[in-house]
């Protein structure tokens, strides 16, 4: 029997009532984000799943398209909506995850690679 990670049993308790396909896309991103572990804390939890939803996201803008790319980018947006429920919740660093992520952060710097002359997108 596999023994769940701490954001896999943090996860299943909220993508119960979600569409089926769209709760496994978020599963997939979470463990291609990287090494999940036992660490419980708010911020563990909701950096690997800020994690996962940028990798979504670059997957989108690296050209994935079709249907495919509409659940990933519900996928995407899903882990990155819960990376912030996780690090309220569990008493995490909200204002560090929002400063890491925000218009300034990472998800700034995608926007201006892509917006950028001869940038991706």
């Amino acid at each position: 029997m596999t023994t769940l990670s701490a954001t896999e049993r943090w996860l299943d308790e909220r993508l119960i009532e979600a569409p089926p396909e769209l709760a496994m896309d978020v599963r997939t991103l979470v463990r291609a984000a990287g090494e999940d572990s036992q660490d419980e804390s708010g911020d563990a939890i909701a950096n690997l799943l800020a994690q996962a939803g940028l990798s979504g996201l670059d997957e989108i803008v690296e050209g994935r398209e079709g249907r495919e790319s509409a659940l990933r980018l519900l996928a995407a947006d899903a882990a990155l909506t819960l990376a912030f429920e996780a690090a309220a919740e569990l008493d995490g660093d909200v204002q560090a995850l929002c400063t890491r992520l925000g218009p300034r952060g990472e998800l700034g710097d995608r926007l201006d690679r892509e917006t950028r002359p001869g940038g991706g997108g």
